[in-house]
This record gives structure tokens, sequence and C-alpha cells, in this order.
């Protein structure tokens, strides 16, 4: 069993108006998986995102997370996907990929912003006067596809469970990412895409990579405009010391995570950009 959550299905009520909240705040058309995790605990996420929002719709926020996403990938050669992902499956993945590409960077930012918090390193603000018209309107992009729709582990093809498990393993990460999920209603792109990336999981280049994204987005959250109201001291008001301990244990799992999920999806990006391998017919 992969770590619970909470689907966007699945939620009912005050949890259901809350999921629909973090996204117009967020500007993207999924819960990311870490929120569906900490549903569990909807006293906490309830408080994070509150606090959070002035910053979430602040214009400084889509900035550093558009500065996350511009850290310069290596230089590495791509090779393209191989021919039997079809024209389908490429179409799919050419919507949903950009839908990571936004949220991914985002998450990674709050994620961060809670994790420094939590260790009693405190997001103060910047302390720079913030105007109205340098909020961003909640709301989701027209362009994003949605609902976005993710494969159920459960009752996936054996195929399947085989290929979200393999990626689970490989990133020893304690789910499928949503992403992979969503991927996976295009399976031959998805399996076509991490045959390619697998190989690069454990190269040097790609664990720099990593670091430079965690250490970049820990500068960039302490300039935020905004002072975030998150520490262990304000949540023993309403948690207990063992929910405290759970909620931090999950940020970090996945402040650890998600640098690679940002990686995987630049390279998937360009993948998609060159002309799959031809096909050869037998002779």
């Amino acid at each position: 069993m992969y770590i619970p959550e909470i689907l966007e299905g699945e939620a009912r009520g005050r949890l259901r108006r809350l999921y629909h909240h973090i996204k117009a705040t967020m500007h993207v058309p999924i819960v990311p998986y870490l929120f569906r995790t900490l549903a569990f605990y909807p006293s906490f996420l309830q408080y994070a995102v509150e606090t959070s929002r002035p910053n979430l719709l602040s214009r400084s926020f889509e900035e550093a997370a558009d500065e996350l996403r511009a850290v310069p990938p290596p230089d590495v050669p791509v090779p393209p996907l191989p021919p039997y992902v079809t024209h389908r499956d490429l179409r799919g993945a050419a919507a949903l990929l950009p839908v990571f590409h936004d949220a991914n960077a985002k998450e990674l930012l709050i994620v961060t912003a809670w994790y420094e918090a939590l260790s009693e390193r405190p997001v103060a603000g910047n302390g720079t006067s913030v105007n109205d018209g340098e909020f961003l309107p909640p709301g989701i992009p027209a362009a994003f596809p949605r609902p976005i729709p993710l494969v159920r582990v459960e009752s996936a093809p054996p195929h399947l469970q085989a290929l979200l498990k393999q990626i689970v393993d490989a990133q020893r990460a304690s789910g499928p990412a949503s992403q992979y999920r969503a991927l996976a209603q295009y399976p031959t792109f998805l399996t076509g895409a991490w045959q390619e990336i697998y190989p690069y999981l454990h190269e040097p280049w790609y664990q720099e990579q990593r670091r430079h994204l965690l250490d970049r987005a820990q500068v960039l959250v302490h300039r935020l405009p905004y002072p975030l109201p998150l520490s262990p001291r304000r949540l023993r008001q309403v948690l207990s010391p063992r929910e405290i301990a759970s909620c931090i244990g999950l940020i970090a799992m996945f402040r650890d995570l998600l640098p690679s999920l940002i990686l995987d999806i630049d390279l998937m990006n360009r993948m998609l950009r060159q002309p799959p391998r031809r096909r050869f017919p037998f002779v």
C-alpha cells in the first residue's frame, strides 16, 4: 500500500471546498499529492493554506516559480521517444506536461516555505510593499485541461502497476506522483519516456541539478513578500505533537521528491519536441 491520500473525487463538505480553494489559489487544475496526504490533518492543511494565501496570490510568487522553472537545464543529449509511442498518447501527454511544468515549481516553493518555517527558520517576508495591482486573481487558467484523472494503481492493468512501481522504487518515493498517474492514461508515452529517463537518475548531473533546485527554492522563499505565520509553537494550539511530527515528516519527504519531478517533466518536454525514432519495417 502506498501513502494514503484523499482524492478530489472522494473529498466532501469542508475538505471539498478547501480543495477547490487550493486549486484556485495556486492557479492549477489539480490538488497536489502532498495536499491530498495532508488532508488527513485538515486543521493543519486549512491553516497552512490560509496563511500562505497572500504569497500564493502575489505576483512575486509567480515570478519566483518562473525563476525555478528557468534554472538552466543540463546540456545533456535527450533521445527521441521510441517508435511505439502512439499519436493519441503524444497528444494527451502534450496537453498534460504544461500543467505539471507549472504546478511542480509552485509546489516546491510552498513546500519549502512550510519546511523552513516549521524548522524554525521563519519566512519573515521581505518587507516590500505590494500594491493591489501586484495580486493575481484566483482561478485556473483556461488553457489547462480539467479535470485531470489520476489512474488508480490498485485497479490499473498489471503492466501499468509494474511500471508505476518501478518509478516509485527508482525515486525511493512512497507512492507514484500525480504526474505519472495522470500520464498513465497515455501508457505508450509514459513507458517510452520513463525508459529514456531511468538511466539518468543516478548520473552526477541529475543529482547536482536536484540539489541546485532545492537550494534555489530555499533562497527564493525567503524573498517572498509576506510573512508566513507557521511554526510548531502555533500548531501546538490545534494539533497534537504526533500530528505535528507527521505533517513535518510528509512535508520533508515531498520537498525531497519534487526536484526529481521537475527534472523528469523537463526531460519529457524535451523528448516531446523531437520526432520519435522511425519504425523500420521487417525485411
